[in-house]
């Protein structure tokens, strides 16, 4: 009696998952005005607080501040912390937002070249701008706290996901 041998198939090899290496926002250096405008307003709301000869003055003075706060202190502090940028092991994923999510993806895989661009306050704070290039165009990614570490990290993964020539 014969046997019949089945070709043995090997499974077809899986992809990697996707996954998170970091997220983070522009360089913190960017809430130094609001932090201290919110300092300049609460200084100069206590300092000229019931100061006024007109009552309606003090009464409105204390309105017209928590306006200036809101505007100059908060609105850029919640600006900053709803634009995120997220990098993974196949791309690139910037979101920003409050009421209505923008979200850009770019390919790793499709990516050529990473630059690192930074000017003198950048390099006083270790930030900086790190441009991806693709074919299909590029992609700035503006005052990044810790550039180099970032620059490195994408070229590695460029790299990684680039398809091998061999």
């Amino acid at each position: 009696m014969r046997t019949e041998r089945r070709p043995t198939s090997v499974p077809p090899q899986r992809e990697a998952p996707e996954q998170v290496v970091v997220r983070l926002r522009r360089s913190g250096r960017r809430l130094v005005w609001p932090a201290l405008f919110f300092v300049a307003i609460c200084f100069g709301t206590g300092y000229w607080w019931d100061s006024f000869p007109v009552a309606w003055l003090n009464t409105g003075f204390p309105f017209v501040a928590a306006g200036l706060a809101l505007l100059l202190s908060l609105l850029p502090l919640v600006r900053w912390l709803n634009r995120v940028t997220i990098i993974t092991t196949k791309r690139l994923i910037l979101t920003e937002g409050f009421f209505v999510r923008q979200r850009r993806e770019f390919p790793l895989g499709r990516a050529s070249e990473v630059a690192l661009h930074r000017n003198p306050l950048q390099l006083l704070t270790g930030s900086g701008d790190v441009t991806v290039t693709s074919s299909e165009g590029r992609l700035t990614l503006h005052d990044v706290p810790r550039a180099r570490l970032v620059h490195r990290a994408l070229t590695e993964l460029i790299d990684r996901a680039a398809p091998s020539s061999a």
